[in-house]
């Protein structure tokens, strides 16, 4: 049986793609001979003007090249072309990580993996931005934010300041349940209060809830349950640092930028966002 490989040069008995499975075993040829083994091997009907026109198509872009008379296939143009594959099939089998685009988000649930809790928290930000974005006065106005430590603010303090009043004049409740009691939650608490957000500490020292940040933004749920290493490296910042005018940033942005797998899970779900809501409020 003849070998013939489907390529992206059109139909499966496109000219193009014929003369090429031809030349992956018989090289160099003359236009001419190819003609004739398509039309002898293939039964195709083709004359010598259409070949001549899809080799040089090929020859043009970098996929033949020619040797005097005759054609064959370009080795540099297969090597480049195996790196591609290569380099799709990776993307294609692993697990998502740093999504691009809010379109990367498909169907109820999707997860992502991170290489470290800053880059999973620009995203988280993005999709606040997103859904700000696209927010109407009709859609459901709930915003609710479970975490151990508010910690995400200590960094960009004006950015969360702006936010927080853009979403209060389209009508957004939005409301903060901090699980952690130092002194430094306390003063974080008061910043979120001077700029109208509703944030209330209800201590916890259950490992789960030292791990576990949620937040609701209309049906948009997201979710993530911080590695022990993180848990233990923020509740030591959290304890050392005892208020928001002498942080020491660069312990911080250490800890966040440190190289390791989180993931985010990120669910469109209306009726449990409510349900989440009501968890956190009732706290």
């Amino acid at each position: 049986m003849a070998l013939q490989i489907t390529l992206p040069f059109g139909k499966k008995d496109n000219v193009k793609n014929l003369v090429f499975s031809i030349l992956i075993k018989e090289y160099p040829l003359k236009i001419i001979e190819l003609t004739n083994f398509i039309r002898k091997r293939y039964g195709k009907s083709v004359t010598f003007q259409a070949v001549r026109k899809a080799i040089l198509q090929l020859v043009e872009e970098g996929v033949l090249i020619q040797q005097k008379h005759a054609f064959l296939i370009n080795k540099s143009w297969v090597v480049e072309s195996k790196k591609t594959l290569e380099e799709i099939h990776t993307e294609l089998t692993r697990e998502k990580t740093i999504p691009k685009k809010m379109q990367s988000i498909e169907g109820e649930v999707s997860v992502f993996t991170f290489e470290s809790l800053n880059q999973m928290m620009k995203f988280w930000q993005d999709l606040i931005d997103d859904w700000f974005r696209k927010f109407d006065k009709k859609d459901y106005n709930m915003n609710c934010y479970q975490a151990a430590h508010a910690w995400e603010g200590l960094l960009h303090l004006d950015r969360e300041k702006t936010l927080m009043g853009q979403l209060k004049k389209k009508g957004i409740r939005s409301f903060i349940l901090s699980t952690g009691n130092t002194p430094l939650d306390r003063n974080i608490r008061k910043f979120y209060q001077g700029i109208g957000v509703n944030m209330q500490i209800q201590h916890s020292s259950s490992s789960f809830d030292r791990s576990y940040y949620v937040g609701t933004y209309g049906d948009l749920i997201v979710q993530t349950q911080y590695p022990e290493q993180l848990v233990s490296a923020l509740e030591t910042f959290f304890k050392k640092n005892q208020s928001i005018e002498d942080l020491d940033l660069k312990a911080l942005s250490d800890i966040v930028n440190k190289k390791i797998k989180i993931k985010l899970t990120v669910i469109k779900n209306l009726a449990m966002a409510k349900q989440i809501n009501q968890s956190i409020l009732m706290q």
